[in-house]
Order: C-alpha cells, then sequence, then structure tokens
C-alpha cells in the first residue's frame, strides 16, 4: 500500500451561507470564509495528500457544505459530519440521509459549549447506540479537565464503538496541571477503542511565539500513553491560524510526532488516519 500523508483535522467554512455560531469578538482573525482555494497550496507545499474534513457548526447546513466540497475534492479523503445527538427521533432520519454520502464516517458535536456532563444524558446516548450500531465514529472535543470521565463512560456503555478525542482534550500545557491530563489521557488510552488528534496544541497555548519544544510534552505523554497506532496527526485549520499559520503548526507538530516516534511515522502522519477513516487510496 502506497504510504498517504493526511491531515487528521481540517475545517472548512463561509459564514455567508454557514455561519460558525460560537464565534464571538475574538475569533476575528478568522471570521472570514476559508475554502479550498485557501488549503490546498498549503497542501501541496507540506506533501499532504488527503484531509479528515470535520464539522464547524451545530447545523446541517454546515454538514451538507462539506459534503458538497468533498463531492468535488479528490483531497477530502473522509467527512466528520453533525448529527443532532440529543433528538433521537432527529438523529436516525438525519444519519440515513448521510448513510448516502460516500466519504460519511463520522460524527461530531462541540460538546465542550454543553453543561456538564451532556454527553451522558439519556437521549444522547440513544443517539450515541446509533452510532455503534452503523459502525461509525463518535469524535469528541474533550477539553480537560472536563469530558474525560464521560469518554470512559461512553466506552462501557458501547465497547464496540471506535471514539476519537480532538487535541488530546486540550492539554494544560506548561502548568502544574499537566500531570492530571496525563492521568486522565492514560485512563481513555487504557479503552482498545479510544483514538486520538494530535491536534490544535498551539492555540492551547498562551503565548505565540511557541516553538516545537512547547509541543513535546503533550506529544511524548500522548505517544507513552495511546502507542503509534491510535494517533493522528492533524492541522485543525483554520482555528489553528489564531496562533500560527499552516506551514508552523504542521510542520513543528508532524516533526515532534516524528521524533517521538521515528520508526513509526508514517502511521502517525497519515497510515493510521487512512485506515480508521477509511480514505480510498489515489486512482
Amino acid at each position: 500500500m502506497a504510504t498517504m500523508t493526511i491531515d487528521g483535522h481540517v475545517h472548512l467554512w463561509n459564514a455567508e451561507h454557514t455561519p460558525q455560531p460560537w464565534m464571538t469578538e475574538e475569533h476575528a482573525p478568522i471570521a472570514r470564509p476559508f475554502g479550498p482555494d485557501d488549503i490546498v497550496p498549503l497542501l501541496t507545499a507540506n506533501g499532504i495528500d488527503r484531509v479528515i474534513l470535520v464539522q464547524g457548526a451545530a447545523l446541517d447546513s454546515d454538514t451538507d457544505y462539506l459534503f458538497e466540497e468533498a463531492a468535488r475534492s479528490e483531497w477530502i479523503g473522509a467527512v466528520t459530519a453533525w448529527c443532532c445527538l440529543d433528538d433521537p427521533a432527529r438523529a436516525e432520519s438525519r444519519l440515513e440521509e448521510l448513510a448516502a454520502r460516500p466519504k460519511f464516517r463520522g460524527v461530531r458535536h462541540l460538546s465542550h459549549g454543553e453543561p456538564e456532563h451532556w454527553l451522558v444524558r439519556p437521549q444522547v446516548l440513544e443517539c450515541v447506540a446509533m452510532l455503534e450500531q452503523r459502525d461509525l465514529i463518535l469524535e469528541i472535543p474533550v477539553v480537560w479537565p472536563h469530558h474525560f470521565d464521560d469518554v470512559l463512560s461512553l466506552v462501557e456503555r458501547f465497547p464496540r464503538l471506535r471514539i476519537v478525542i480532538d487535541h488530546l482534550g486540550k492539554p494544560p500545557i506548561g502548568t502544574p496541571e499537566m500531570a492530571g491530563w496525563a492521568s486522565a489521557l492514560r485512563a481513555t488510552a487504557d479503552c482498545p477503542n479510544v483514538f486520538a488528534k494530535v491536534s490544535g496544541l498551539n492555540t492551547a497555548l498562551g503565548k505565540a511565539d511557541w516553538t516545537i519544544d512547547d509541543l513535546r510534552p503533550a506529544i511524548d505523554t500522548a505517544v507513552e500513553c495511546f502507542g503509534p497506532a491510535r494517533l493522528m496527526c492533524g492541522s485543525d485549520w483554520p482555528y489553528s491560524l489564531m496562533n500560527g499559520e499552516f506551514n508552523r503548526v504542521w510542520g513543528l507538530t508532524s516533526r515532534a510526532l516524528r521524533d517521538a516516534a521515528p520508526d513509526h511515522a508514517e502511521k502517525l502522519l497519515g497510515g493510521n488516519a487512512r485506515e480508521l477513516y477509511g480514505v480510498a487510496a489515489p486512482v
């Protein structure tokens, strides 16, 4: 099988027809359209063959837009869509619709913006059961110190459900709380059906002059916990532009991963995402 480099976490949005309701004044640097013309040159320059496209807004229109782009873009290897996970009837109907989209692989909700323990509410659990039944991935934007316990509850209830923790759970890099985050990450990594994305670390940092050494503690811990077979590298573009441009974010994140597990770089930078998300080989 030919080697393929995959950016495991990319967004596209155009507020003119797919608003991002979570944006506030602080997001002014990214409050503009970001589409294929913006990212394709960056992918080419960095030798990236495919991306996993991830929902940005809790709107069906956002997901529909992503699939429109995916249908005409070979470089989009798979899509993690949004689906209303607290309304079982609506979720079942929408999942039936999405099943017809060839690149549909998983579902994500911006659960970090919901009340505490939203993920384990009865109606949400009913919808998550549908994902397990359909062999779909559940991506969770875990944010330390929240949500890790909920992930463990989901694993216990749904042992066949593949769960992806986005952005390593937003580790508190450079603070004494890193030990608590590492313990929580290790507990989730003990579950073989849990995976994680090494992404979004630059926006977890409180300084603009961050370096690769700022990323290493979280990345080294992730490799130690998950091993080389359940981690994926992602840019989190264009959200990553809040604290770094694409070449710097992808370049330093991927380099730190290669340094942490030099014998497994191919898997970490593409092979794992390709297998998990069923990304088709180049024609």
